[in-house]
């Protein structure tokens, strides 16, 4: 059976939706490497760890640099790292060029990750565009938890972490309206329509507790600095355990190319790959199986 965010991508597809040009994807990769180069930047100068993770690490290892048809830069750092990058944000270190959400007891989140914004720029994903939230181009960082060695106590918490992630983007979904562009790509037939009238329920019934609440919850769950000897990034596509591996599998980083740039990768990088996508992970996927994102408005030259 498809997954929801599988289905999307089919509709995406089939729905003729607005898809950057060939300059546009071009222009967007080179901003966000500038955004990445400050945001490495800072790390270095804090003896911060930063490394590329999901697309982006298969990114460096298969291609040196940007998967093709990709449009986004993944990046991972250590909860304690993350932590402390978090409240270097907070006095400004980024300078005012940048903006940026994570999750947090006083404002809401898009995610239960930490997205850093370049302003003047414009790029609007589906289902974000009548939000309050920031709207520029932006790059994803995810924290990597330890986790415990004990299997009971680590199935609780990620059966408890997925069903928290689940309730959160249920409730975001009920929460914000969308356009009708959004509104199209939600309409579904079959199997993916009914999964879509079962979230929109379930999510109305759930926002009784904010978005804001769902997401804090979440990450207060999956927080854990203390890494030894497994190590998980919760937020990954692969969900609590499916992303949890030996700690020693991502520390200590090792370097990688990334578009002419020196990056850091999990340091068994290929063990890591594997499995995330599989032992086929070189191999270039076909056309309907390329993932992508769903933007509906796009500039990098705002006035």
């Amino acid at each position: 059976m498809k997954s929801y965010k599988e289905l999307l991508n089919e509709n995406a597809r089939q729905s003729g939706l607005r898809q950057l040009t060939e300059q546009e994807s071009d222009e967007m990769k080179k901003a966000l490497m500038g955004m990445y180069k400050d945001v490495a930047r800072v790390c270095a100068e804090h003896g911060l760890t930063l490394m590329m993770c999901g697309g982006s690490c298969l990114g460096a290892i298969r291609h040196q640099g940007f998967i093709p048809w990709d449009d986004d830069l993944d990046l991972c750092m250590p909860r304690g790292d993350y932590e402390k990058f978090k409240s270097l944000l907070q006095e400004n270190v980024l300078g005012d060029g940048y903006e940026y959400l994570f999750p947090s007891a006083s404002r809401d989140s898009l995610c239960m990750f930490m997205k850093i914004y370049k302003r003047g720029t414009l790029c609007v994903e589906m289902g974000s565009e009548y939000t309050d939230f920031p709207k520029g181009l932006s790059l994803d960082i995810f924290p990597l938890e330890g986790v415990s060695t004990n299997g009971l106590k680590r199935k609780c918490i990620g059966v408890c972490a997925n069903l928290l992630r689940l309730c959160a983007n249920m409730v975001y979904e009920a929460s914000y309206p969308v356009s009708e562009t959004t509104r199209q790509m939600t309409t579904m037939s079959g199997w993916g329509g009914v999964m879509v009238k079962l979230r929109r329920v379930l999510g109305t019934v759930l926002s009784v507790v904010g978005h804001r609440h769902w997401v804090n919850w979440y990450d207060n769950l999956v927080n854990n600095p203390k890494i030894e000897k497994l190590a998980s990034i919760p937020t990954g596509r692969r969900l609590y355990e499916g992303e949890t591996l030996p700690a020693e599998i991502f520390l200590p980083t090792r370097k990688a190319m990334f578009e002419g740039v020196e990056v850091n990768v999990p340091g068994r990088a290929e063990e890591y790959l594997t499995n995330l996508y599989g032992g086929s992970y070189m191999q270039l996927p076909p056309v309907e199986k390329r993932e992508r994102h769903f933007i509906l408005d796009f500039c990098l030259t705002l006035q």
